[in-house]
Protein backbone atom coordinates (compact mmCIF):
# COMPACT_ATOMS: atom_id res chain seq x y z
CA UNK A 1 0.00 0.00 0.00
CA UNK A 2 1.37 3.41 -1.01
CA UNK A 3 0.27 6.37 1.12
CA UNK A 4 2.55 9.13 -0.14
CA UNK A 5 2.60 11.44 -3.11
CA UNK A 6 4.50 10.18 -6.10
CA UNK A 7 7.18 12.26 -7.76
CA UNK A 8 8.34 11.51 -11.28
CA UNK A 9 11.84 12.03 -12.66
CA UNK A 10 10.76 15.24 -14.41
CA UNK A 11 9.26 16.85 -11.29
CA UNK A 12 12.08 19.36 -10.89
CA UNK A 13 12.57 20.24 -14.54
CA UNK A 14 11.46 23.76 -15.28
CA UNK A 15 8.42 23.87 -17.55
CA UNK A 16 7.27 26.52 -19.97
CA UNK A 17 6.39 29.93 -18.65
CA UNK A 18 2.74 30.43 -17.80
CA UNK A 19 1.01 33.08 -19.85
CA UNK A 20 -2.13 34.72 -18.52
CA UNK A 21 -4.72 35.15 -21.25
CA UNK A 22 -6.23 38.51 -20.47
CA UNK A 23 -7.73 39.07 -23.91
CA UNK A 24 -10.44 36.41 -23.71
CA UNK A 25 -13.02 38.62 -21.98
CA UNK A 26 -12.11 41.60 -24.14
CA UNK A 27 -12.49 39.67 -27.39
CA UNK A 28 -15.86 38.31 -26.24
CA UNK A 29 -17.04 41.81 -25.28
CA UNK A 30 -15.97 43.23 -28.65
CA UNK A 31 -17.75 40.36 -30.40
CA UNK A 32 -20.91 41.17 -28.41
CA UNK A 33 -20.75 44.76 -29.63
CA UNK A 34 -20.91 43.43 -33.19
CA UNK A 35 -23.92 41.21 -32.41
CA UNK A 36 -26.02 43.83 -30.57
CA UNK A 37 -26.92 47.27 -31.88
CA UNK A 38 -24.93 50.18 -30.50
CA UNK A 39 -28.01 52.06 -29.37
CA UNK A 40 -29.18 49.09 -27.29
CA UNK A 41 -25.73 48.69 -25.75
CA UNK A 42 -25.44 52.39 -24.91
CA UNK A 43 -28.90 52.37 -23.33
CA UNK A 44 -28.45 49.15 -21.36
CA UNK A 45 -24.95 49.84 -20.08
CA UNK A 46 -25.42 53.63 -19.82
CA UNK A 47 -21.97 54.04 -21.31
CA UNK A 48 -20.30 54.98 -24.57
CA UNK A 49 -17.84 52.12 -23.95
CA UNK A 50 -20.15 49.13 -23.41
CA UNK A 51 -17.35 46.65 -24.16
CA UNK A 52 -15.45 47.92 -21.12
CA UNK A 53 -18.56 47.53 -18.98
CA UNK A 54 -19.06 43.96 -20.21
CA UNK A 55 -15.45 43.08 -19.40
CA UNK A 56 -15.90 44.50 -15.90
CA UNK A 57 -18.99 42.33 -15.28
CA UNK A 58 -17.33 39.23 -16.74
CA UNK A 59 -14.37 39.72 -14.41
CA UNK A 60 -16.73 40.11 -11.45
CA UNK A 61 -18.01 36.58 -12.12
CA UNK A 62 -21.03 36.92 -14.37
CA UNK A 63 -20.98 34.11 -16.91
CA UNK A 64 -21.11 34.89 -20.63
CA UNK A 65 -24.54 33.39 -21.25
CA UNK A 66 -25.85 35.02 -18.09
CA UNK A 67 -24.46 38.36 -19.29
CA UNK A 68 -26.15 37.91 -22.68
CA UNK A 69 -29.47 36.95 -21.06
CA UNK A 70 -29.27 39.89 -18.65
CA UNK A 71 -28.50 42.20 -21.56
CA UNK A 72 -31.67 40.98 -23.30
CA UNK A 73 -33.69 41.38 -20.10
CA UNK A 74 -32.35 44.89 -19.56
CA UNK A 75 -33.19 45.82 -23.13
CA UNK A 76 -36.67 44.28 -23.03
CA UNK A 77 -37.66 45.82 -19.68
CA UNK A 78 -35.71 49.11 -20.10
CA UNK A 79 -33.69 48.52 -16.92
CA UNK A 80 -30.02 49.52 -16.61
CA UNK A 81 -27.64 46.55 -16.54
CA UNK A 82 -25.98 47.97 -13.44
CA UNK A 83 -29.26 47.70 -11.55
CA UNK A 84 -29.83 44.12 -12.70
CA UNK A 85 -26.31 43.04 -11.76
CA UNK A 86 -26.79 44.50 -8.29
CA UNK A 87 -30.07 42.61 -7.83
CA UNK A 88 -28.78 39.30 -9.23
CA UNK A 89 -27.34 37.84 -5.98
CA UNK A 90 -30.40 38.83 -3.96
CA UNK A 91 -32.72 37.28 -6.57
CA UNK A 92 -30.95 33.94 -6.28
CA UNK A 93 -29.82 33.83 -9.89
CA UNK A 94 -31.10 34.77 -13.29
CA UNK A 95 -34.43 32.93 -13.03
CA UNK A 96 -35.31 34.83 -9.86
CA UNK A 97 -34.27 38.09 -11.48
CA UNK A 98 -36.43 37.41 -14.54
CA UNK A 99 -39.37 36.46 -12.32
CA UNK A 100 -39.04 39.74 -10.43
CA UNK A 101 -39.53 41.63 -13.70
CA UNK A 102 -42.20 39.23 -15.01
CA UNK A 103 -40.06 37.99 -17.88
CA UNK A 104 -39.72 34.49 -19.32
CA UNK A 105 -36.39 33.34 -17.89
CA UNK A 106 -36.12 30.26 -20.10
CA UNK A 107 -36.79 32.18 -23.32
CA UNK A 108 -34.32 34.91 -22.37
CA UNK A 109 -31.68 32.39 -21.30
CA UNK A 110 -32.16 30.46 -24.54
CA UNK A 111 -31.89 33.64 -26.62
CA UNK A 112 -28.89 34.62 -24.51
CA UNK A 113 -27.32 31.28 -25.37
CA UNK A 114 -27.73 31.95 -29.08
CA UNK A 115 -26.28 35.44 -28.64
CA UNK A 116 -23.34 34.03 -26.66
CA UNK A 117 -22.75 31.38 -29.31
CA UNK A 118 -22.70 34.00 -32.07
CA UNK A 119 -20.27 36.16 -30.07
CA UNK A 120 -18.10 33.13 -29.27
CA UNK A 121 -17.80 32.44 -32.99
CA UNK A 122 -16.66 36.02 -33.64
CA UNK A 123 -14.36 36.38 -30.62
CA UNK A 124 -11.33 34.66 -32.28
CA UNK A 125 -11.48 37.27 -35.03
CA UNK A 126 -10.69 39.92 -32.45
CA UNK A 127 -7.88 37.83 -30.99
CA UNK A 128 -6.49 37.16 -34.46
CA UNK A 129 -6.68 40.84 -35.31
CA UNK A 130 -4.79 41.74 -32.16
CA UNK A 131 -2.12 39.13 -32.78
CA UNK A 132 -1.81 40.12 -36.43
CA UNK A 133 -1.48 43.77 -35.47
CA UNK A 134 1.20 43.04 -32.89
CA UNK A 135 3.27 40.89 -35.28
CA UNK A 136 2.58 42.70 -38.55
CA UNK A 137 5.61 43.72 -40.57
CA UNK A 138 6.62 47.36 -40.54
CA UNK A 139 5.09 49.07 -43.57
CA UNK A 140 6.11 52.59 -42.67
CA UNK A 141 8.15 54.86 -44.94
CA UNK A 142 11.21 54.10 -42.80
CA UNK A 143 11.14 50.49 -43.97
CA UNK A 144 11.54 51.60 -47.58
CA UNK A 145 7.97 50.78 -48.58
CA UNK A 146 5.67 53.46 -49.94
CA UNK A 147 2.86 54.43 -47.60
CA UNK A 148 -0.41 55.28 -49.36
CA UNK A 149 -1.93 58.69 -48.62
CA UNK A 150 -4.83 58.80 -46.15
CA UNK A 151 -8.25 58.25 -47.69
CA UNK A 152 -10.71 61.05 -47.24
CA UNK A 153 -14.28 61.42 -48.40
CA UNK A 154 -13.96 65.22 -48.42
CA UNK A 155 -13.23 66.77 -51.83
CA UNK A 156 -9.73 68.14 -52.29
CA UNK A 157 -9.23 71.89 -52.19
CA UNK A 158 -10.18 73.57 -55.45
CA UNK A 159 -12.51 70.80 -56.65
Amino acid sequence: MLLGAGVGPDAFIRGEESVFDNLEEESFAWAMTVEVSSSVLYEVFESTAPEEEMVRYLRKGIYRQELAAMLLLASEKKIPFKQLSGELPKAGGFSGLAAKYEADAMALFSAGGRLKQAADLRAPLFLAGTAAYETAPDTSAASGMAVPPPVSSAPAAGQ
